[in-house]
């Protein structure tokens, strides 16, 4: 009996001490996939493969990513390729119009860690080590199937040790380093041609406590380009996160830069967003790929076919701006939590509640000992 009073009083105490205003960033994701709009932005979405390939847009995405793969390899498209089924260098599966492109969910998956205010350029890596990535994205459009020209694509990523640039996170990667505000790796912004394509270089992501490997997009519609090389006003039309093969990340992570982050692997099954995109969605929100050479260490070029719902506009919280003198934090948000009266108010009675049934339960220990 006492046994049970200790165990109980252990979980009483742990109700206590949670932190009541803490972001679910998984709950939020699924109640905003559970939307009628998302639904019907999918089935609108669905249709659209047989259209893309009756408009030679799937051929031309084919030969688009074959000649990225001449220009970085220049070996014929029958060389090795890694152990996955997304993986081959055959001109069909260079296409994308086999499984139904990704849908990216409205506002849900932003996350703490964008930066407004990025620079326009394909090549983000500022020198960071790591395994090379080619992103080929193209977007398009759920009501009309058509490819989308002029959408200025954002994407940021972690490094290969799970740390992002440009933010100042207090208790997760940075503590209180100012000068990580002021770093761009890994982040930027390309705007779409006339097939709805735009490529970014950048380093394959590593990995951080409790999220599986991903990329972050975003979709500028509108926007304009200031004399500094970014984009201003227009609206966000859809942000999303992209994922990888298992497979492929395993490879990854053995290599030595990767193998440096002593910090333990969240695979996808174990990831909540990607199985709720996976689950509920009907698409699959991982990215095709194969390798540019025969290493692993010659680089990846990844692909995908992206649909966007251009009349949605949504509000992008960012974590910080960079501007023309730097980087500058946003302590809003996805920052550090500061509850308000009503959170102070029901922690303090959620305490004096599990007070006075720890008190209670005391007393009936002691009497039945």
């Amino acid at each position: 009996m006492l046994s049970l009073c200790l165990l109980l009083l252990l979980h009483l105490s742990g109700f206590g001490t949670a932190h009541p205003g803490s972001h679910d960033e998984t709950a939020y994701f699924r109640s905003l996939v559970s939307s009628r709009s998302v639904h019907e932005a999918r089935q609108k979405l669905a249709r659209c493969s047989d259209h893309i390939k009756r408009k030679g847009l799937d051929a031309r995405a084919a030969t688009r990513r074959a000649a990225i793969l001449d220009s970085y390899r220049g070996i014929s498209h029958s060389g090795a390729g890694p152990k996955s089924s997304r993986s081959s260098t055959s001109q069909a599966v260079l296409s994308s119009s086999e499984n139904p492109p990704c849908l990216l969910t409205p506002e849900a998956t932003i996350g703490p860690f964008w930066v407004d205010g990025e620079l326009i350029r394909s090549n983000v890596t500022d020198g960071e080590p790591g395994i090379p990535l080619i992103l080929d994205g193209e977007f398009i459009d759920i009501h009309t199937c058509e490819p989308v020209e002029d959408v200025f694509w954002e994407i940021w990523n972690c490094n290969a040790t799970g740390t992002y640039s440009g933010v100042q996170d207090f208790g997760h990667h940075h503590g209180d380093d100012d000068s990580n505000l002021d770093k761009t790796y890994l982040r930027g912004v390309q705007r779409t041609d006339k097939d709805g394509a735009a490529q970014f270089t950048t380093v394959f992501p590593g990995h951080y406590p409790g999220r599986a490997t991903h990329i972050h997009v975003l979709a500028h519609v509108g926007a304009t380009i200031l004399p500094n090389n970014t984009v201003t006003g227009g609206h966000v039309a859809h942000i999303g996160q992209l994922f990888f093969d298992q497979d492929l990340i395993a490879a990854v992570e053995s290599t030595p830069h990767y193998k440096a982050n002593n910090v333990r692997i969240t695979p996808n099954i174990n990831d909540g967003i990607f199985n709720d995109v996976n689950s509920a969605s009907g698409y699959d929100p991982i990215l095709s790929y194969t390798r540019l050479g025969h290493s692993l260490d010659d680089g990846i070029l990844a692909w995908t076919t992206m649909g966007i719902d251009l009349s949605a506009s949504y509000e992008a919280e960012s974590a910080a701006s960079l501007t023309d003198h730097g980087g500058v934090a946003h302590f809003h948000g996805w920052s550090a939590h500061v509850p308000g009266a009503r959170e102070i108010i029901v922690l303090v009675v959620g305490l004096g509640l599990v007070f006075w049934l720890a008190r209670s339960f005391r007393q009936f220990c002691a009497r039945s000992a």
